[in-house]
């Protein structure tokens, strides 16, 4: 059996984690040497993400996600005004509506690595995601709550799409994150997992950096859902994770249940990703990429 941590939280809290841009105050465009200009290493909420543009916020174990808005909010007004002290602003979207993909990576030796085994791709790794860590009292409600859940990730994503501009146009897609992440090697479709030896496979050793929609961790005792696109408005970030939230606890609870055909899932996901109704990606494309930029800048931060 593997080690794990199921049960060392009370069930169905939350852990939410909040992938946000910094840009120069004035062009709005992603900063190249953001995090470590502002923050220069990891805190315990405020953390680097590959890329030098990128700042994570994470909240603490969390009850509601009432609880997590509140977190998320005055994390993001911290980062604002660290960011503010050298110029910079945050931006929280799927994708920056009109930069390129030429942000240089953060200078760790796990972020170099990928870039020596990814090459290009990696780099336009430049959208943002949600990323929301229900905690479940046992391996095997994870794994029947993970089978569970499946079905419902399209529509989580298609409710969350804020990401249609890429380098500055009409990318096609209301969320071109969801297309972005399937570069990577572990992106988008989860595998079927019918025991932990099946994770185990997956894995290969290191749960830290796979890019599923969805994957369970047992070294923090939760189910991690990362479909859905970073949203710009706080409350749509408490709105999705009420119903990740409710989603996993309803999975945990009922019978087990035949995975979901992956090519099918596939065939929803892209689906979603391209006409997916969220009312973000609506709003951009309503205002074309140069003025959604500066309306996304101004909402970023309540």
């Amino acid at each position: 059996m593997i080690d794990h941590r199921f049960g060392s939280a009370p069930a169905w809290s939350l852990g939410v984690e909040e992938e946000l841009l910094l840009v120069d105050a004035e062009t709005l465009l992603p900063a190249r040497d953001g995090f470590t200009r502002v923050f220069g290493e990891a805190r315990e909420r405020i953390k680097p993400e590959l890329l030098e543009a990128f700042v994570e916020v994470t909240t603490p174990v969390v009850a509601t996600p009432e609880e997590a808005e509140a977190e998320l909010c005055a994390l993001r007004r911290e980062v604002a005004e660290r960011a503010a002290l050298h110029g910079l602003a945050v931006v929280a979207a799927g994708s920056h509506p009109t930069a390129t993909p030429d942000v240089p990576i953060v200078p760790v030796p796990r972020y170099q690595r990928m870039a020596e085994e990814l090459g290009p791709r990696l780099y336009r790794q430049l959208v943002c995601g949600l990323h929301v860590h229900v905690s479940v009292p046992a391996p095997e409600t994870c794994l029947r709550a993970f089978e569970g859940v499946v079905p419902h990730l399209p529509r989580l994503l298609g409710e969350s799409v804020n990401s249609p501009f890429w380098e500055g146009r009409d990318s096609g897609w209301r969320s071109i994150r969801a297309q972005r992440l399937l570069e990577m090697p572990t992106g988008g479709t989860p595998p079927v997992l019918r025991s932990w030896d099946d994770w185990q496979a997956a894995s290969r050793g290191d749960s830290t950096r796979r890019h599923w929609d969805a994957w369970p961790r047992p070294e923090l005792g939760t189910l991690e859902v990362r479909v859905m696109d970073q949203p710009t408005s706080l409350a749509r970030t408490r709105a999705l994770v009420a119903e990740v939230q409710r989603l996993v606890r309803e999975a945990s609870e009922a019978g087990v249940a035949e995975p979901m055909d992956r090519d099918a899932y596939a065939a929803e996901r892209d689906r979603a990703a391209r006409v997916g109704p969220g009312p973000e990606a609506a709003r951009q494309l309503e205002l074309g990429p140069e003025q959604a930029v500066v309306e996304i800048a101004a909402l970023s931060v309540a």
